[in-house]
């Protein structure tokens, strides 16, 4: 497996020097590979192709870091999270009003919808520019040549993932544009996933199983291959694929107390060392002892010029430390929390603990409390440190001392005796959250005085999700008691005590496993539209007794029945103090493609998803390999 980091250094600056600033502007119909490589410069040495590569990792990265990553868009469109910024109107809480083809789709004030549209093109176009020039390349090893090959392929593939279960049917581009085309066709998806299946086993036989950690591996391909498979109904692959992986890679899962302790906080916050709090600390992500990582981001405080704060600290914890407001009173009625940005007179320092929340991401009951199911899950475990509650926080307000109020350094009430609600926005300021995967080291934070969550290596594939797609693949084959034992194997390393039989292995448990697993790391809506394809595709009934048509998964879906069974604010009457109220519909299960694209995709037609405006104007999509690939003329 990955053994140094000094080659990705080297190959992040070349690709640093080559790229152009990774704005997400409206040009992926426009034939403009130059505007990221130029041809006849990059493709004319070994070094240029790494740095092509190298270029395609960092721009993947962005899913996972920055303020309001697009992550958490991804992870709204759930039953796991909403948007917990109550004081606008623009947020994606209403999303019957707000999510339309022609709303800003792409800014920190609302969502990241086209985030992925626009990056999803852009990584693919960036990824085409490789394959379609790999053979110009004088000399060019061959054995070298089809690494790469595989390399850009994987690129390709994990934006068309997102694509096709975020948008649905989509344009298929499976080489460098380089003439002006207004008349792009959407394809099927599965005729996409053929083409994915194709490119990913070609990745799987030549890409090394050894490479530098944040440089795509075996392993990665790997993982995404069985996905594929998943998606394909190909469930033997997929469980033959997960057993290599698992079993003959040299890959395990951590399961003691490894790499680094860190114990940021001890005297407001302390730490009980245990493998899930040392699995998720930053200098351990990438470190030759950890034998879980398979495809990591690669951000370090020490690589000036390449790193990007994760902002985990800022995006999915309470806003506690608004300036000027009375966010949370004590019982006597006097602000209970510092508000004051420089707390140099506070020995309970909550921001630099626990971080300035803003509660981009705001949790459901479901992913707080329903699906905590054994009291021994250290993924869950306020003893050793790992998970937070409000009631485990302080009133630090130094007033209170002036004061001399009794209630400075006691632990936060949500109500008085009374039943007085003490919080002044429940949504955005009172609710818990997974301290040991939020809690990210921002040393210039000392003078900047932000908190928010510095850079950090960041997991995008390990092996804890091989073993629960595997469990998927079991399931979907019927064979229970082995979907069951995967599911256990991720629990007995979190030290639970409640296992599943095969009796009760359903696909919610699995999911509920995902969950509790992969919050921050995995995609999650486009996780469950890629299961509840499968569901269609299967005609197999979920745990709800209902089956589906992939005709009418816009109408009824297994994402949906989750969102309105599990997500306690879309649906329900829940309104903000802004006076939104959370709203969620079947159609969302699909997300608007952007209409500036569909209108200047002018002597074409790009189709619109059903529930959006230009619906009724969609036309038949490609539905075979051999015309989405002629139609690239």
């Amino acid at each position: 497996m990955k053994i140094t980091l000094h080659k990705t250094i080297n190959i992040l600056l070349l690709g640093a020097v080559m790229q152009v600033p990774l704005s997400c502007s409206k040009d992926w119909l426009k034939p403009d590979p130059l505007s990221f490589y130029e041809p006849s410069i990059t493709f004319t040495s070994k070094e240029g192709l790494q740095a092509a590569i190298s270029s395609c990792n960092r721009n993947l990265t962005y899913v996972w870091t920055g303020e309001g990553a697009p992550l958490l868009t991804d992870l709204l469109f759930s039953e796991a999270a909403v948007n917990g910024t109550t004081d606008k109107s623009g947020p994606a809480q209403d999303l019957n009003a707000m999510i339309t083809p022609i709303s800003d789709n792409n800014s920190v004030n609302t969502n990241k919808i086209n985030f992925f549209w626009y990056e999803g093109y852009k990584g693919i176009k960036y990824a085409n520019t490789i394959i379609s020039n790999l053979d110009r390349v004088p000399g060019l090893d061959p054995a070298l040549r089809n690494q790469m090959m595989g390399m850009a392929y994987f690129h390709r593939a994990f934006r068309y993932l997102w694509l096709i279960f975020d948008f649905g049917d989509v344009p298929l581009l499976t080489k460098e544009i380089t003439s002006p085309k207004f008349n792009f066709r959407t394809t099927k998806r599965e005729v996409i996933l053929q083409q994915l299946i194709s490119d990913m086993e070609f990745a799987v036989k030549y890409v090394p199983a050894n490479s530098d950690f944040g440089m795509v591996n075996k392993g990665a391909c790997q993982q995404l291959l069985i996905k594929c498979y998943l998606a394909a109904g190909q469930f033997d692959n997929a469980i033959a694929v997960a057993n290599t992986l698992i079993n003959g890679s040299g890959y395990s899962l951590m399961t003691a107390p490894f790499g680094t302790f860190v114990n940021p906080m001890p005297d407001i916050h302390n730490i009980t060392r245990n493998v899930i709090w040392d699995l998720h600390r930053g200098p351990n992500k990438s470190i030759a002892a950890n034998k879980e990582t398979i495809f990591n981001v690669i951000s370090r405080e020490d690589l000036v010029n390449s790193r990007q704060d994760m902002l985990t600290m800022r995006n999915a914890t309470p806003f506690i430390s608004g300036s000027g407001n009375q966010l949370i009173s004590t019982p006597s009625g006097k602000p209970g929390l510092s508000t004051s940005y420089i707390l140099t007179h506070d020995k309970i320092d909550m921001r630099k603990t626990y971080g300035r929340g803003v509660a981009i991401s705001r949790p459901t009951w479901y992913s707080t409390n329903t699906i905590w199911n054994d009291p021994d899950d250290l993924r869950h475990s306020v003893s050793t440190g790992n998970w937070m509650r409000m009631e485990d926080m302080v009133y630090n307000n130094p007033a209170l001392l002036t004061d001399q109020d009794l209630y400075y350094g006691k632990p936060l009430q949500k109500y008085n005796s009374a039943g007085k609600v003490l919080v002044m926005d429940t949504i955005r300021t009172w609710f818990e959250w997974p301290h040991y995967k939020l809690w990210v080291e921002s040393p210039r934070s000392e003078t900047v005085d932000n908190y928010a969550g510095g850079a950090s290596d960041w997991y995008i594939y390990r092996l804890a999700e091989t073993y629960l797609l595997r469990a998927e693949a079991y399931f979907w084959k019927g064979e229970l008691a082995l979907a069951a034992e995967d599911v256990n194997i991720i629990r007995r390393r979190a030290h639970c005590t409640k296992m599943y039989g095969a009796g009760e292995l359903t696909m919610g448990a699995i999911m509920d496993e995902r969950a509790r697993e992969l919050f921050y790391e995995e995609l999650r809506h486009m996780e469950l539209s890629r299961v509840s394809y499968i569901f269609a595709l299967t005609h197999k009934a979920d745990e709800f007794g209902k089956a589906y048509t992939i005709e009418n998964l816009s109408k009824s879906s297994y994402w949906y029945e989750r969102v309105s069974r599990y997500n306690n604010f879309y649906n329900k009457g829940v309104k903000t103090v802004y006076g939104a109220i959370f709203t969620a519909s079947p159609y969302h299960l699909l997300w608007p493609v952007p209409q500036s694209d569909i209108d200047a995709n002018r002597e074409g037609r790009l189709n619109q998803n059903f529930g959006y405006s230009g619906y009724e104007m969609n036309q038949p999509p490609i539905d075979n390999l051999k015309d989405a690939i002629a139609a690239q003329q």
